[in-house]
């Protein structure tokens, strides 16, 4: 069951009746090139874009008044009498924090919505390296409280709306709706109509400009890049959230109209929402453990121009949604399952699938795909197996180019514990089933040696016979939950061809300022224990088109290698992925050098050359004594957006066995390298 306690609308301030003047704090303020100014009625915050625009935002000290009373640009006004706009659902976890598996709308305890509350009584403002952070108090959403944040990031005019706030509830499984409505008047016409302009690129890439219908309601709407802006007053207005931190791990990456707009007497509204359910089994949901810190942000971007000036500003925080070419490195993505030999068996060997035509679009070079995972006959001991197999190989050769590899794996859930990857650098026909008595091994017309395999130790001798690799999918999660723990002592997880784990942002806690902490701890436990195990960035999504909202989804393996293999020589770039030789991105941070020094002493030494869109967070050295993981973390709040800097960072690091390092920006992307090992 589901009680709705009220609709979603603006966040509203206290009645005009009880209406006070906020206090302000700005002794945290440093002269910088953000400036703060003050006087009995507003704050102002001062800075310049990369332009050379000179903005300002006004906020109102009136608790009764919209809290942002305006912004302009070059002196002429552009928002005015604005206003945040919050909503939140909240349900049950269930299994835990790393429960992928639950569904917080069909537990019996039913899920409760909430309007945000905005009642701001203070006000303190801080320079944090080059930015400025404005935090009201007075932010409510349910059972969650605390402050709403506004951060100004000198040289852009990119701002972050963010409310930090945390519950004490157990067990808290949240989404949340987050928007900005503003004073639009010079929009309105004759009867209460408007004359908005919306814009957003449609879910086929094609640049759209709408006049909305006259209606109170919320508009959602599917677009591409996640963004959506409008024209008003002298200049245009972007909205969009951070691009993977916003959205939790699904099985589908289907755009469900992740966006909304509203245009109605006199007000307009942009913001972000999140769906309660997509219809189907597992849908998680977000973790606010019980005290954490939760950032429930969005950004907002101001232009000078007209919003599809301002669109196209927005997506170059992304690439334009592509994982950019770096000289030197390949693009490599594993873990998809498309269902694509079956249907390649149906329409032929020629038959390009949908999801090729994406993967190319978002900037990759190559992709492991596997199938056999609820389609096909995995598990048959009949030659369909084989068949499949051999139609498998096929299929991938036929759509593997000199700009494009697809490569052939499975995910199988047998014999070894958990969901584990198996991977080969050419045709290895197996069943997954050796009966008493049965070699391990045979030769059969038409397909060669075909192995049976019905333990650990058979798995290994055909894996290393064969030159073949594998890793834990979705570690301690999904499949695998209580894996790889549970197998930390057979040989066949000890062996190098176990290489690792595969890592993917999930599950999502906003209160941290990395993705992925679940991957991440699983690799420093196995290495402080001893084992030499990497990380393999994996995708995890079933089958899509381009209509689809991947790119949330998504991070990318760069490998170093100097130039794509062939499909008979996919080998060269498997050997590389498991030796992880490279890192792992999300798309905004780059690493293209990185040197870890220190092995003859107990300081760790790095360098790193590093690029980035967003402004970066934070760069952090990760290292292990056998015992414990620690993080020396440096801030990098005085980075200006879209930067190229060589860095050098040191930690003390006493007895330490194992390090890496990762960066990450304000917007919770991120790029990381494996571990290297004393």
């Amino acid at each position: 069951m589901r009680f709705v306690l009220c609709p979603l609308v603006l966040l509203i301030a206290s009645a005009n009746l009880s209406a006070k003047t906020i206090t302000v704090d700005i002794s945290g303020v440093k002269p910088g090139p953000v400036s703060v100014a003050k006087d009995d009625n507003a704050l102002r915050v001062a800075w310049e874009d990369g332009a050379s625009h000179h903005w300002q935002a006004s906020f109102s000290l009136d608790s009764a008044k919209p809290v942002i009373a305006g912004v302009s640009v070059d002196g002429r006004a552009v928002l005015d009498g604005a206003r945040p706009v919050y909503r939140c659902s909240t349900g049950k976890r269930i299994g835990g924090w790393d429960q992928f598996f639950d569904h917080p709308p069909i537990a019996a305890q039913g899920t409760r919505d909430f309007r945000g509350q905005f009642a701001p009584t203070a006000a303190v403002v801080k320079t944090v390296g080059d930015r400025v952070e404005v935090a009201f108090d007075g932010m409510r959403c349910g059972s969650f409280g605390g402050v709403l944040k506004y951060v100004f990031y000198p040289g852009s005019a990119l701002v972050q709306q963010v409310a930090v706030m945390s519950t004490q509830e157990p067990d808290t499984a949240y989404i949340y709706d987050a928007g900005l409505e503003m004073r639009a008047q010079a929009d309105e016409r004759v009867g209460g109509r408007m004359e908005s302009s919306i814009s957003y690129y449609d879910t086929h890439g094609e640049l759209k400009r709408i006049a909305p219908v006259y209606a109170s309601e919320r508009h959602p709407l599917e677009v591409k890049y996640r963004a959506l802006g409008a024209t008003i007053g002298a200049g245009s207005i972007v909205v969009f959230p951070a691009p993977h931190r916003y959205f939790f791990a699904r099985d589908y990456t289907t755009n469900m109209g992740f966006t909304w707009y509203t245009s109605w007497r006199g007000q307009v509204g942009l913001g972000i929402r999140q769906l309660p359910d997509d219809n189907s089994p597992y849908y998680p949901w977000m973790n606010a453990p019980p005290g954490t810190e939760q950032e429930m942000g969005m950004f907002l971007l101001l232009g000078a121009g007209g919003s599809e000036e301002t669109l196209k500003q927005a997506l170059a925080y992304t690439h334009g949604d592509r994982f950019p070419h770096l000289d030197g490195y390949v693009t490599f993505a594993p873990h998809w399952h498309e269902a694509y030999t079956v249907q390649a068996m149906a329409n032929g060997m020629q038959w390009q699938p949908p999801f090729k035509e994406v993967m190319k679009s978002i900037g990759l070079d190559a992709a492991m795909i596997m199938d056999f995972h609820g389609d096909g006959h995995p598990q048959a001991l009949t030659e369909v197996r084989l068949k499949e197999l051999k139609d498998y190989y096929e299929a991938c050769r036929a759509q593997s180019d000199k700009d494009f590899l697809l490569i052939p794996a499975e995910e199988a859930d047998v014999i070894l514990g958990g969901h584990w990857a198996l991977v080969f650098p050419h045709p290895v026909y197996w069943y997954m089933s050796r009966k008493a008595g049965e070699p391990l091994k045979t030769t059969e017309p038409g397909y060669g040696t075909v192995w049976r395999v019905g333990t650990g130790a058979d798995i290994l001798a055909m894996v290393k016979a064969e030159d073949g690799w594998m890793y834990e999918t979705h570690p301690r999660t999904k499949g695998s939950t209580g894996f790889p723990d549970k197998i930390l002592g057979e040989e066949f997880f000890k062996d190098e061809r176990y290489f690792g784990v595969g890592w993917k942002q999930m599950p999502s806690d906003l209160s941290s300022p990395r993705l992925g902490e679940r991957g991440f701890k699983t690799v420093d436990d196995l290495n402080n224990l001893g084992l030499h195990k990497r990380m393999m960035g994996e995708v995890d999504v079933f089958q899509l088109d381009m209509a689809h909202e991947l790119y949330a989804h998504m991070n990318v393996n760069y490998l170093r290698l100097g130039e794509l293999p062939d499909f008979d020589h996919y080998g060269r770039l498997l050997d590389a992925a498991a030796k992880g030789d490279g890192f792992v991105s999300t798309g905004e941070i780059m690493l293209p050098k990185v040197k870890i020094s220190g092995r003859s002493g107990d300081l760790l030494k790095v360098s790193a050359e590093v690029n980035w869109t967003f402004p970066l967070r934070m760069a952090e050295i990760v290292w292990g004594d056998g015992k414990e993981t620690h993080h020396e973390v440096i801030a990098l709040d005085s980075t200006r957006g879209f930067g190229t800097q060589d860095f050098s960072w040191q930690a003390k690091a006493p007895q330490w066995t194992w390090a890496r390092v990762a960066v990450w920006d304000v917007a919770g992307d991120g790029a990381f390298t494996n571990p290297t090992w004393r």
